[in-house]
């Protein structure tokens, strides 16, 4: 009787033991993003109008959660072989869907780039920041909205308004030129969106004042509850102190 007792009981830890470490590795992966999706990733620069090989590009892992469709994976190896780029291409980069150009469609349009599911909208050179034309197609940006709080008070505030945004096109050129135009003279930047994304744009647009944050093209984390900036936070020394800290960067060349 205390035999079969202390197996039951062995076995009810055993399993017990089993089930935390499946929970532990879950909450792991969910931590961290999900599971690794291997996705295709360019081994050196490639030039715009160049042809894919298979000695250009990397196998790449990426949590699932920063996955999207317009990435390419890297079972799609084959696919992509000897297709042109349609954008200059940097190491290290991940490789898009929307990167490529084929054989019978040399001219690219904008819609062309739009993976399906998706929706193009353009933000006037008024409400955005040009960079004095070094912004690019294939660039990533935030947008930062800045207006009047609705209340009593009509306080003037500034809220991240979108992350992680591709910028399609800047101008009427949706190919990353080999040269940035120092006088900024290309008006607009085509951001690609969700239907969803874009009805909110259009409402900030409205009202507010439009800016875009250049971010490097292979970060694609979401940074989540994002607070709103006033004028607390410019002329209180405590609040300005506090925005002030970072993080260590690596050095910048």
């Amino acid at each position: 009787m205390n035999r079969t007792a202390m197996l039951a009981s062995a076995g009810v830890a055993l399993l017990g033991f089993l089930l935390l470490a499946l929970y532990v590795r879950q909450f792991r992966i969910e931590a961290t993003g999900g599971r690794p999706v291997e996705l295709l990733a360019m081994r050196r620069d490639v030039e715009s109008g160049e042809p894919l090989t298979e000695e250009m590009l990397i196998a790449r892992a990426l949590p699932e959660a920063y996955v999207e469709d317009r990435h390419v994976y890297a079972s799609d190896l084959p696919r992509v072989l000897g297709v042109k780029v349609s954008i200059d291409l940097r190491a290290s980069q991940t490789l898009l869907w929307t990167d490529l150009t084929t054989a019978t469609r040399e001219r690219i349009t904008l819609s062309s780039r739009v993976p399906k599911g998706m929706r193009a909208m353009t933000i006037s050179r008024t409400e955005s920041d040009a960079f004095a034309g070094l912004l690019r197609p294939g660039d990533r940006v935030d947008v930062l909205l800045t207006r009047a709080k609705p209340g009593a008070e009509q306080r003037i505030v500034t809220v991240p308004l979108l992350q992680n945004l591709l910028v399609l096109a800047v101008g009427d050129s949706v190919r990353a030129p080999h040269e940035p135009d120092p006088n900024g003279r290309r008006n607009g930047v085509s951001l690609l969106l969700t239907v969803e994304q874009a009805a909110l744009l259009a409402q900030a647009q409205r009202n507010g004042v439009l800016r875009l944050v250049l971010r490097n093209a292979d970060d694609l984390e979401i940074t989540e509850s994002l607070g709103e900036t006033d004028d607390t936070d410019v002329l209180e020394q405590e609040k300005r102190a506090r925005r002030q800290r970072r993080l260590r960067l690596e050095r910048v060349d």
